[in-house]
């Protein structure tokens, strides 16, 4: 018997369920239209290079979904970044509007394993992880009436 032969049956027998969530820099809602069109087009067509199997990719205004079954030899982060940096590059190329931002994805993503989940525990917890958004522009300065400064004086 030959064990490459027992790895590749294995390998066939064997697959891990990951569920990807990332997203674009500054959280902007970029992926409509021809963009998400394409987008779901090119990460199928990279899937096969990759060597893993996309089981549902869901394309929203302001970050990806993916479910992928791959074999235990493959690393989930190597299936992220193969993704990610084949999709920024030819997306960026064909819609110019993608160039304003700095770069289209964000250096995050969230990756969990199992059979077992749905799409919304995925999202929460994706929430959940994501830093909170600072407001845009300079902070207001507050005005304080005469009285005010009075008592701040006195202590």
């Amino acid at each position: 018997m030959d064990i490459h032969n027992i790895q590749q049956d294995a390998d066939d027998a064997w697959s891990i369920t990951y569920h990807f969530v990332w997203g674009p820099m500054r959280s902007k809602p970029c992926l409509t239209g021809e963009v998400a069109e394409r987008l779901r087009a090119l990460i199928e067509e990279r899937a096969s290079a990759v060597e893993f199997h996309p089981l549902l990719v869901m394309v929203l205004p302001d970050r990806v979904y993916l479910v992928a079954a791959a074999p235990p030899t493959l690393a989930p982060h190597r299936i992220v970044c193969q993704i990610k940096a084949h999709t920024s590059r030819i997306l960026r190329d064909e819609f110019p509007e993608l160039t304003r931002i700095p770069t289209l994805w964000t250096r995050a993503y969230l990756v969990m394993a199992g059979d077992q989940l749905t799409a919304a525990e995925v999202f929460e917890r994706f929430e959940a992880a994501q830093p909170p958004r600072k407001p845009r522009g300079r902070p207001r300065k507050v005005q304080l009436t005469s009285g005010e400064e009075a008592a701040g004086d006195e202590e």
